[in-house]
């Protein structure tokens, strides 16, 4: 990613991950928001235990914006701040593919966080499912981003089998984390 001297507004919030990251904040924290009032309503519990599967949902909103979204978001941001529609071509239905797994032979930063983004997943989906173990959790974490790569395309992106892999690889490693904690946590108990 490139950085200009002048780096400006416009340059910040359209053009780079933070700024893609605060385009998506908004209606992450709605989605939260929203989880813990419904599950409260729901199933009568305090605020404390709607919390955290409240946060899954507001991961996985965010996760939406950002990967399915973020040029309708873009758009919609560029209307607000600027008052007009950006200039350019549509952004539908691309419908560009890559089979090729290659992601090892120059690994960069949009490889890395094609595996941070979706750390969360194995930490949060847990809370979220009270039935989940590690296998579901991997599971899950797998369909979702095999979803999200299958959707792509319609909404102006590619799909890319080293997406799938390094979300995947993410997936692997936080689910892992979360039930080797947990077991841990179990044996000390005991």
């Amino acid at each position: 990613m490139y950085f200009p001297s002048d780096m400006n507004f416009q340059y910040f919030f359209f053009d780079t991950y933070p700024g893609f990251f605060l385009q998506a904040l908004p209606a992450a924290l709605l989605a939260g928001m929203i989880s813990v009032i419904w599950q409260r309503k729901r199933r009568a519990v305090s605020v404390g235990k709607a919390i955290l599967p409240s946060l899954f949902v507001a991961y996985l909103t965010g996760l939406l914006c950002i990967t399915l979204f973020s040029y309708l978001l873009g758009d919609f941001y560029f209307l607000l701040f600027y008052r007009h529609m950006p200039g350019g071509a549509s952004h539908w239905f691309c419908f560009e593919y890559d089979f090729v797994p290659d992601f090892f032979k120059n690994f960069g930063i949009e490889n890395l966080g094609n595996i941070l983004i979706f750390l969360p997943f194995g930490l949060l989906y847990p809370f979220f499912n009270r039935r989940a173990t590690w296998k579901r959790t991997v599971l899950a974490g797998g369909f979702t981003s095999l979803s999200i790569e299958l959707l792509q395309p319609v909404f102006g992106r590619s799909f890319d089998v080293n997406d799938l892999i390094l979300n995947g690889f993410g997936v692997l490693l936080s689910a892992g984390l979360f039930w080797g904690l947990k077991s841990l946590l179990r044996r000390k108990q005991c």
